[in-house]
């Protein structure tokens, strides 16, 4: 089985389980049986944070919804730092009282993102997605007690994706397409091939890191 932690385009494969990635104002009915909501930093501005807290207590609420985000910091996205960092602690507060880890959307603010997760010690996991950021970097990221979420960039040349995926432990990391145009078998057999294990025993890793963190069975 083919585990895709975060997709915002669900294919509804056999032998697939995606988790479809919805955010606060998209528009967008889900199709995936498995999600992940929350409030985007990209589309803030103008939705009325107390509407949008609404709909995220009703939707994290929901059994299709095992966890929270994508939500976090951009540095390089127009809305304004304030709102995007109030958004950010709405959705650290959901994902605690619902007890559901956390995807995190992080661009140029891991050092922010560290910072707010040790001054307010969250107990649910959080995951960056999409970490296509060197080593030094990922392991500042786990020390902090966080996993990492990886994609279409080990197949970039100018990415750390790669060296990082292969210092990341075994029961850290999980795999994803985002809104890449890239199979999510194509990136196991990528993520395989750059850690030199077998497809099925990389197919294991992810599963039993599902299964522990999200504590869920993967025969859905």
């Amino acid at each position: 089985m083919f585990i895709n932690l975060h997709t915002h385009h669900p294919t509804l494969s056999p032998g697939i389980l995606e988790v479809e990635s919805v955010y606060f104002g998209q528009g967008k009915t889900p199709v995936a049986p498995l999600r992940s909501v929350g409030l985007h930093p990209w589309y803030l501005e103008g939705i009325g944070l107390e509407v949008a807290k609404s709909w995220l207590n009703e939707q994290a609420a929901l059994p299709a919804t095992i966890a929270i985000g994508e939500s976090g910091l951009d540095k390089v996205c127009q809305t304004p730092w304030d709102l995007q960092v109030l958004a950010f602690q709405h959705c650290v507060e959901f994902s605690e009282s619902a007890g559901k880890p956390l995807i995190i959307h992080c661009v140029r603010a891991f050092s922010e993102i560290i910072a707010l997760k040790k001054d307010w010690k969250p107990r649910q996991t959080w995951i960056f997605h999409g970490f296509d950021k060197n080593i030094q970097t990922a392991a500042r990221v786990l020390r902090a007690g966080c996993c990492l979420s990886f994609g279409a960039a080990l197949f970039r040349e100018n990415s750390h994706a790669a060296e990082s995926l292969r210092a990341t432990p075994a029961d850290r990391f999980f795999l994803e397409t985002d809104d890449a145009g890239i199979s999510i078998k194509a990136i196991y057999e990528r993520a395989a091939f750059l850690r030199g294990v077998e497809l099925r025993e990389l197919e294991e890793m992810v599963k039993g890191n599902l299964e522990r963190v999200f504590e869920i069975g993967t025969d859905l």
